[in-house]
């Protein structure tokens, strides 16, 4: 390796965070390789519904909605009770919303109108039209029209150091100056690692986030399948820290098909494992994983004949949100043909007594009896007095036959385990100190996302505002070498 590194800037991983990093620092002047493992770019947030969290945008002006980047930092504070780097907290909240401006500048196309993603104070999603898969390409046209040059199935496995002498030794041992696939080599100003999550790797699941491999063999992961978790190995070879241990985000799902539905129609009644109703059925669904789970990730519904009835196969699904690209989206397992499939192959309980239904599910049965009296008796009365679930749900649960189910927090949507940075996308070592010439961004970092995930979006905005910011960095610190 000569004086001279073969290119100021290489990102590992082509996602929303590895793409606009690379544009970021193209546009400030370097040169730029992104090395993408898989065959394709994009990864899973080609395969997301692209939905951008942001606060005080034009397009929530645009219909007069008077939101701000302080709201937001403090929704975003409360919600997780402080439980996150509240530097990059406040990074995000108060960037995301430029960052929804900027992907649209790009010309991606958002839905003229907003929704809640969650249980946020005002509506801040933003819906691409074409989803992901639109950010994604708009993101690889640009970075391709900055002089970009991606290049496919290159799976980086280790990277480059050597003795780096800047400021005196006060930087410390070592900087990373490139990385390698096998033999081949490629020596860099500086390295953004936006390798993403760790979803497809069951490996990784049990070392960093046990929560979905308690659902055993109902576990599914709906993201892309290089998500494998390759920033942490990475890490290991340059004494990174590793923050957000156990966080990601599960749906619910009753093992009947692998098939994205992030939230329960209003009309199931939820009970824990004691036969206790706990929550609200129809919160979001970062709120909704994070209750489950301290439940132990395994909970119960319970309907009768004539909620299945009234939930047609080809009828909209009745949840309390939607997004405007799904406003009649249909429930994959809350239907009465799937109901009545999974019925006849023991995947539920069906019974001609709610006590029959509780022994099926191994529930006390006078306990789940009391539940469904008490929550019969609140439909009677038009108002849930316990947990606020609006009366267009309530429904009794008073026709036989019976219906029970086991959901378990099985489906993986994304992870939040990763390398620790700093607010400026720099990861920090074990020393506390910025490992030099290595930035990071993404879902491949932590401290970010909390406990509770915070609506549609968090994690795409995510991606974008510390992509932008790994960009902008790593193109300075490879001027600075040059």
């Amino acid at each position: 390796m000569g004086n001279e590194p073969d290119v100021d800037v290489v990102v590992v991983g082509s996602g929303a965070a590895g793409l606009a990093a690379a544009l970021t620092a193209a546009r400030a002047g370097a040169s730029v390789v992104v090395a993408e493992a898989e065959d394709e770019v994009g990864g899973t947030s080609r395969l997301s519904t692209g939905m951008l969290l942001g606060a005080g945008t034009r397009f929530q002006r645009a219909l007069g909605i008077d939101d701000t980047p302080e709201a937001l930092y403090r929704d975003y504070l409360q919600m997780n009770q402080w439980e996150v780097d509240t530097g990059l907290a406040h990074r995000l909240a108060f960037e995301c919303g430029p960052a929804v401006e900027w992907v649209a500048d790009l010309g991606v196309a958002f839905h003229d109108t907003l929704s809640f993603g969650g249980e946020e104070s005002q509506p801040r999603n933003h819906l691409p039209v074409g989803w992901g898969a639109d950010v994604v390409e708009h993101l690889r046209q640009a970075c391709v029209a900055a002089g970009v040059e991606i290049a496919l199935r290159r799976r980086v496995d280790r990277l480059l150091t050597e003795e780096d002498p800047v400021a005196g030794g006060v930087l410390g041992d070592r900087a990373v100056t490139g990385v390698a696939v096998g033999d081949d080599q490629i020596s860099a100003g500086a390295v953004v690692v936006a390798s993403g999550g760790f979803g497809a790797s069951l490996e990784k699941l049990r070392q960093y986030f046990t929560a979905p491999t308690q659902a055993e063999d109902w576990m599914w992961y709906m993201g892309a399948p290089g998500a494998r978790g390759d920033a942490f190995d990475l890490a290991d070879q340059v004494g990174a820290q590793v923050a957000g241990h156990q966080r990601g985000l599960c749906f619910l799902s009753p093992n009947f098909v692998q098939e994205y539905e992030a939230t329960l129609p209003g009309w199931l009644l939820m009970v824990n494992g004691d036969g206790r109703r706990f929550s609200n059925e129809t919160v979001g669904y970062g709120v909704l994983d994070h209750v489950v789970r301290r439940q132990g990730s395994r909970v119960y519904v319970l309907f009768d004949e004539a909620a299945r009835q009234a939930a047609p196969a080809g009828q909209p699904a009745q949840y309390r949100q939607s997004n405007p690209s799904m406003p009649g989206r249909k429930s994959p397992n809350w239907n009465d043909e799937m109901v009545a499939a999974m019925a006849d192959q023991k995947k539920l309980v069906r019974a001609d007594t709610v006590g029959e239904v509780a022994e099926g599910l191994g529930l006390p049965a006078d306990v789940v009896g009391g539940t469904v009296a008490r929550y019969n008796q609140l439909v009677a009365d038009g108002e849930d007095r316990d947990f606020l679930k609006g009366s267009e749900f309530l429904r009794p649960i008073a026709t036989p036959p019976f219906y029970g189910a086991e959901l378990r927090s099985a489906t993986i949507a994304l992870t939040s385990v990763g390398l620790r940075i700093d607010r400026d996308a720099r990861v920090l070592g074990h020393d506390g100190a910025a490992v030099p010439g290595l930035f990071a961004a993404g879902e491949c970092t932590g401290g970010v996302l909390g406990d509770v995930y915070i609506g549609s979006g968090n994690s795409y905005s995510n991606c974008i505002v510390f992509g932008r910011a790994a960009g902008t960095e790593a193109a300075a610190w490879a001027a600075g070498r040059r």
